[in-house]
């Protein structure tokens, strides 16, 4: 999930392309990361079209999955979001952007054993270095526990 301010400039730009070429599903994040219920109907909207916008120009492609930042949603945006074709997605827990959990190690150790994991859960992570050094340990551990990484294009996006 990218916010398209990122992506304005020509480096930003194609990392998405590049991550799009890979196989990865680029999802909408807003423009600027606003929290959605602070700012009025239009500007909603706006942030998510623009982030819309860039990213079908770096990849061909829209958006077929949105996240609110920080979670938060208004029904003003539940509605936009499948009348825009996309379809909402959020997490079921994550905790790489805690400072207890900012190491590798125990970022994995609490990814793998903390109540809220379970099957269809989607682990919120960053683009962090500790997140991306626990990434391995986290997969293999999710692996060994039974779980499965679904990839985000078997999902069907509509809701």
């Amino acid at each position: 999930f990218v916010n398209g301010m990122h992506m304005e400039n020509e480096e930003g730009f194609e990392v998405i392309q590049d991550l799009h070429e890979r196989g990865f599903e680029i999802g909408n994040h807003t423009h600027t990361h606003m929290t959605l219920p602070d700012y009025p109907e239009e500007e909603q909207r706006g942030e998510i079209e623009k982030t819309n916008d860039i990213v079908e120009d770096a990849t061909g492609e829209a958006p077929r999955f949105f996240r609110a930042p920080h979670g938060m949603m208004t029904d003003y945006t539940r509605d936009l979001i499948p009348e825009i074709g996309m379809a909402w997605m959020n997490w079921s827990f994550g905790y790489d952007w805690e400072s207890e959990y900012r190491d590798p190690a125990a970022l994995t150790e609490i990814t793998l054993t903390t109540f809220l994991l379970s099957n269809g859960a989607n682990i919120l992570m960053h683009d962090r270095e500790w997140t991306a050094e626990a990434v391995p340990g986290i997969v293999d551990g999710l692996i060994e526990q039974g779980y499965t990484i679904v990839d985000p294009k078997l999902i069907s996006h509509e809701q």
